[in-house]
């Protein structure tokens, strides 16, 4: 196991994008992560290249399927994080941003070009910068949220994006709750904590 996954995974704060940890595996063999106490379900997107399961010795079973890319979605009672794992394949790199979406070292998402620079950047990087939402930065990822809700289907399914977390209302069951995040993740920058 790298110790840097175990740490990711363990650490308090849970973030959306970019993933919590990215890892290389190589070949069938399978691997074990440490993932730490409170996780209660794992499911991978997509399911060809690989299979994941939460062990009851707080640990997570990864097993390639396939060469290729895949997100493991690890769900606890208020927090979901996710392992990007590359498997016989290189990790995506995260393009750069505009320096217009910079200030001080932050990521600033001030505008709908901003969130989206910041959104295809975070989603294949190893770590988040500090992020700073202004104006229409907020307006963009609540579009973007209930974008990712409809394409899934699950036009039914409401978020809202606090300060606190993400609020869900309108899923029916616990099975549509856990595909309701899985859609939601790419759209929200920083941490995918749930305010329910």
């Amino acid at each position: 196991m790298r110790p840097c996954a175990a740490l990711l995974l363990a650490a308090s704060a849970a973030g959306a994008v970019p993933p919590d940890a990215r890892l290389l595996l190589s070949g069938p063999k399978p691997r074990i992560e440490k993932i730490g106490p409170g996780f209660i379900a794992a499911e991978v997107e997509p399911a060809g290249v690989l299979s994941a399961q939460v062990l009851k010795t707080d640990e997570l079973l990864l097993e390639p399927k396939g060469t290729g890319v895949a997100r493991v979605f690890l769900f606890a009672a208020h927090v979901v994080r996710v392992l990007e794992v590359a498997i016989d394949a290189p990790l995506p790199q995260a393009p750069p941003v505009p320096a217009s979406c910079l200030r001080d070292g932050e990521a600033r998402v001030d505008s709908a070009a901003c969130y989206e620079a910041w959104r295809k950047r975070l989603a294949h990087a190893d770590k988040a910068p500090a992020i700073s939402f202004e104006g229409d930065g907020w307006m963009a990822a609540a579009r973007a949220a209930q974008r990712a809700l409809d394409e899934a289907g699950l036009k039914h399914v409401q978020a809202a994006l606090t300060g606190y977390g993400v609020r869900l209302r309108g899923a029916r069951d616990e099975p549509e709750r856990l595909k309701a995040l899985r859609a939601l993740w790419p759209a929200v920058l920083g941490p995918l904590r749930l305010a329910e």
